[in-house]
């Protein structure tokens, strides 16, 4: 899909989940889904999320977009600081894997 706004266009490709084990580990990785600017990060290393609760805001094309845990869990890595410039696909936080869960 290619988005035009103010006079620049923006290619976002849609991805289809494979399976399982691919499902897993993208719950576990929360990635940049666009170039763009970190604005805020909303938790640390350490710390124990809810689902749904805000872990990075970034802007891109003057649009904040607040990125989300996909799953209850705890932060094992968090990879940018506000102010940093981020590409599409950019591993910006890491949960930790979850326990029991097969594969």
């Amino acid at each position: 899909m290619t988005v035009q706004f103010e006079g620049r266009d923006t290619i976002f490709h849609y991805v289809e989940s494979t399976g399982a084990e691919e499902e897993s580990s993208s719950e576990s990785r929360i990635l940049s889904p666009m170039p763009g600017l970190v604005r805020l990060v909303s938790v640390a290393e350490g710390a124990s999320v809810a689902k749904g609760e805000r872990l990075v805001t970034m802007e891109a094309m003057k649009m904040e977009l607040s990125l989300t845990a996909p799953r209850d869990g705890k932060v094992a890595t968090v990879n940018v600081a506000a102010g940093d410039q981020v590409n599409e696909g950019a591993l910006l936080v890491q949960l930790e894997e979850e326990h029991g869960r097969t594969r």
